[in-house]
């Protein structure tokens, strides 16, 4: 039970710190990981963990594009006023 707590703890720690990456090095990350799952040497165990490694490093890369998503879409002007539209527009 021990170990299950510290993992819980740890995988706090690993989202905290997700946060704070930029989108640059969680991509890098994340490459990295996948490079490693291709490999094909890993255990099963040591695959499934690096797979979960590199799922949070993804929902941090897609956190920061949408939080980027959000600011263009504020920030495109039209007709000398500020409004949203949908960033898939030209």
């Amino acid at each position: 039970m021990v170990s299950r707590k510290k993992k819980i703890n740890e995988g706090s720690n690993e989202e905290n710190a997700g946060e704070s990456l930029s989108f640059e090095t969680a991509l890098e990350k994340l490459e990295g990981l996948v490079e490693k799952l291709e490999k094909g040497n890993l255990t099963l165990d040591e695959s499934l963990e690096t797979f979960e490694q590199g799922m949070k490093f993804a929902r941090v890369c897609t956190q920061k594009l949408s939080k980027a998503e959000s600011r263009i879409e504020q920030l495109v002007l039209e007709n000398g006023e500020l409004r949203t539209k949908p960033f898939s527009e030209g």
